[in-house]
């Protein structure tokens, strides 16, 4: 089967447009209701519950008792802390951490 261009360009449309769409009707619909306190509170916690499950994530495969004994990992855990304490940035402290644990990985290890 064979997809023309303008078939491709139309398909690409219809994804954005309802993308979009997916994206805006929530506000629209509850544009005048408040956010409930649950809502809040996930929206204030949010960086940090998912720094927590990258955290976890980035150490279920590490070979402790191997050498190099997971420094690299420690190492950009223990930047993506303090960085965050200090910064209150998650997406700054997230790119910091990933960027040192590379070099380790890749120039010291």
């Amino acid at each position: 089967m064979t997809f023309t261009t303008s078939y491709l360009i139309g398909s690409i449309v219809v994804a954005a447009l309802l993308t979009y769409a997916t994206r805006i009707i929530p506000f629209l619909f509850f544009r005048k209701n408040e956010p409930s306190a649950l809502i809040r509170y996930i929206e204030w916690n949010m960086p940090v519950m998912i720094m927590v499950i990258l955290v976890f994530y980035a150490l279920k495969d590490v070979k402790w008792e191997l050498y190099p004994y997971g420094i690299a990992e420690i190492v950009g855990v223990t930047i993506t802390i303090v960085s965050y304490l200090k910064f209150k940035n998650a997406l700054l402290s997230i790119f910091l951490a990933t960027f040192t644990y590379m070099i380790l990985v890749q120039q010291v290890f």
